[in-house]
């Protein structure tokens, strides 16, 4: 007979035993890391269907977790920051939430032009502080500079301010993007263009 002699295990015992519970981490762990953003878009869009559904406590929690789970995806900031101001009856600390969570998403992501242009727009039309708007959609524009929307709720922002020659040539950056934007033409001819 042709026995093969008996090999003994040399890894440790804690290895030998638990090596399949430290892969599973290992796994998890790493999976957690790529995977986040996927996981906050789509605990974003749950909070989607519940706003849909009516129900903006579950969708604002489901927009919060969204945010905790990676802030530096921006469809959380955006959900909830517009949930604030859509679902407001007319309250005004609603939209200072709302102001307060687009600031704090244009902070978490310095390149996203989409945050601060809300928040200018909550700052201009809702809480009407024309400054901190004007600041907000500069940085829109800064950032994404080919927004034709962005420059025109500059171009208000900056009138409401007292800066009407700021204001005219928004507008004419408005025309430049799209030469068919019949309101910024409007307003060039009214504020002497």
């Amino acid at each position: 007979m042709n026995a093969q002699p008996a090999t003994q295990e040399v890894r440790p015992y804690v290895i030998r035993t638990y090596d399949r519970w430290i892969i599973l981490v290992i796994v998890l762990v790493g999976g957690w890391v790529l995977f986040r953003p996927v996981f906050a878009v789509v605990t974003t869009y749950r909070g989607v269907t519940f706003e849909a559904s009516l129900i903006p406590d579950t969708a604002e929690y489901y927009y919060k977790k969204a945010i905790a789970i990676d802030p530096a995806v921006p469809d959380g900031w955006i959900h909830l920051g517009e949930l604030y101001y859509s679902f407001s009856d007319q309250n005004r600390m609603r939209y200072e939430l709302a102001a307060a969570t687009f600031e704090a998403g244009t902070k978490a992501l310095p390149t996203n032009a989409r945050l601060p242009f809300d928040l200018g727009r909550t700052y201009l039309i809702k809480l009407r502080d024309y400054k901190k708007a004007e600041d907000a959609l500069r940085t829109s524009v800064q950032r994404d500079p080919t927004n034709e929307f962005a420059w025109d709720y500059l171009a208000y922002a900056a009138l409401k301010s007292g800066d009407r020659p700021y204001a005219l040539q928004c507008w004419r950056k408005v025309l430049e993007i799209d030469p068919g934007h019949d309101s910024a033409r409007r307003e060039i001819q009214r504020y002497g263009g």
